[in-house]
């Protein structure tokens, strides 16, 4: 089974919006037999014996209430750290490969709770932005989460994503977290709603003009953008080139631009020079929406 490489928070809608794109896959392959053990094997990076998958998987069993010896292998293709729902892909790509071993049926709201409370592992708290895109496929808004509520569009977008290469950071969602203001000026709130709205519609419906107003962002993004190295001037050739919008995907340090289709090779080749101007090397995909179901 595979799941895709995800971008949360897509400007304003940090923690409640996120899309699944085609840049990057992990797959994942399961056995299922009869006792009780979880087996996990990674090919290439390897996170170690607390990992997402693990503890997805266990949370499956204790959800279906049984328990299953499984051995599960999975090859992430999606860059860990960056910003891309690593973790998320890993673990909906196993759990979906569990469940269709199994041969038991489970609704993506719930694959998207069960790898989105998982996340703990990986980043020190359950958040379920990338999980639900990786589950659904399409776009994804977050609308409750007690219980989760997802609402879920399969919109046509393309984009850019960019990964730059960069030293890892160590706890680098908690520290992505940490620089974000613990409040905010009542204008600003209202701004962001404003903004918040309008990427939720925009993802609704399609409307381009929309999706490019939601992907600004007056509160998470400048307080983040410091600590990812060549932002600014990815941002500046991005929209030069003719992007609609240009925002740090998740964490980062990946960022993702919104384009037509009609100049994505010029939005992808500006971008690849801005971080080459700043001495990084940086891999730059245009990449579209993952398809995925909707409710």
């Amino acid at each position: 089974m595979s799941a895709p490489s995800t971008s949360a928070n897509l400007g304003a809608g940090f923690d409640v919006v996120a899309v699944a794109h085609d840049a990057y896959q992990a797959h994942a392959y399961a056995k299922v037999g009869d006792g009780c053990g979880i087996h996990v094997k990674f090919k290439g990076y390897d996170p170690g014996p607390d990992n997402t998958v693990r503890r997805a998987i266990e949370l499956l069993f204790k959800k279906l209430g049984v328990c299953k010896d499984v051995e599960v292998e999975v090859d992430n293709r999606v860059p860990v750290g960056k910003g891309l729902g690593s973790s998320a892909a890993s673990s909906v790509a196993a759990v979906s490969a569990v469940l269709a071993e199994m041969g038991v049926k489970v609704q993506p709201l719930e694959i998207a709770e069960i790898c989105g409370l998982a996340e703990e592992a990986a980043a020190g708290s359950p958040h379920f932005d990338n999980s639900s895109a990786a589950a659904f496929g399409g776009a994804v808004v977050i609308t409750g989460l007690n219980p989760l509520r997802v609402a879920a569009f399969r919109p046509r977008l393309t984009f850019v994503v960019a990964v730059p290469e960069t030293p890892p950071m160590a706890m680098k969602t908690k520290v992505m977290r940490d620089v974000l203001p613990r409040e905010v000026p009542f204008k600003t709130y209202v701004s962001q709603l404003s903004r918040v709205a309008a990427l939720a519609l925009g993802l609704a419906t399609g409307d381009i003009g929309l999706l490019s107003k939601g992907m600004e962002d007056d509160v998470v993004v400048p307080a983040r953008a410091r600590l990812v190295p060549a932002y600014h001037e990815a941002k500046r050739a991005a929209l030069e080139a003719g992007a609609l919008g240009f925002t740090i995907s998740g964490a980062g340090p990946a960022t993702i631009a919104l384009v037509d289709d009609k100049n994505a090779d010029a939005v992808a080749y500006a971008v690849k020079s801005a971080y080459e101007g700043a001495g990084l090397r940086a891999e730059v995909k245009v990449a579209h929406i993952w398809p995925g179901r909707s409710i």
